[in-house]
């Protein structure tokens, strides 16, 4: 420990949260506009079931959001807990305390 600053490291995840997140707001924003221009909402609201394809292929793609997005506050979950542990141990927080040994077991 040389009292300098350590910044938090972050693995490769991180770049998987990034693409997770972007590809989550490119099917939402295709999801509304299937849902808007192709009369998905219109067709919701009407009441009529069964739905056709203009009300399920944008629920799914939303569906689809949701689930990569979920898989993002996932990865970035294990990218924070892992920048912290990193963190803890360059900082020397989970060290001994400095002037005693290690313990050892009694011996019988």
């Amino acid at each position: 420990m040389n009292g300098a600053p350590v910044g938090y490291r972050f693995g490769d995840g991180m770049r998987w949260v990034t693409w997770l997140f972007i590809s989550t707001g490119v099917l939402w924003a295709v999801a509304i506009v299937l849902w808007l221009a192709a009369g998905g909402r219109a067709e919701f609201t009407t009441g009529t079931a069964p739905w056709s394809w203009h009300v399920l292929v944008p629920a799914w793609i939303t569906l689809a959001g949701i689930v990569l997005a979920l898989g993002g506050c996932v990865v970035f979950a294990q990218q924070m807990v892992g920048a912290i542990l990193g963190r803890f141990e360059h900082s020397g927080f989970l060290d001994p305390p400095a002037g005693r040994a290690p313990r050892e077991r009694p011996r019988k």
